[in-house]
């Protein structure tokens, strides 16, 4: 798990993501129950490292909803932030 000093940092550095990671004993909760308590609106997401389909995996990640979604279709790009949408049309070719 990251210290606090070492967030502090970050955030002194002018950074606003900082990755935070907690290990969480399973006795009580699963990953799915300790989503759905933390998930709220949309983007968010459950990862699971799975063994042979039926296995218990070692890590699970849980992703909360961003300030800032960023889709991809084929080459149109859309960028949605603070109630703004933004669009481009292939925007890697110049």
């Amino acid at each position: 798990m990251i210290s606090r000093l070492d967030y502090d940092q970050y955030r002194a550095a002018g950074y606003n993501r900082i990755p935070m990671v907690r290990t969480v004993l399973a006795d009580f909760e699963t990953p799915v129950s300790a989503y759905v308590k933390l998930a709220r609106g949309a983007y968010s997401y459950l990862l699971e490292s799975v063994q042979g389909g039926e296995k218990w995996g070692r890590y699970s990640m849980i992703g909360l909803p961003c300030a800032t979604v960023i889709k991809v279709d084929g080459d149109q790009v859309v960028i949605e932030e603070a109630g703004e949408v933004f669009t481009a049309s292939r925007p890697m070719i110049h």
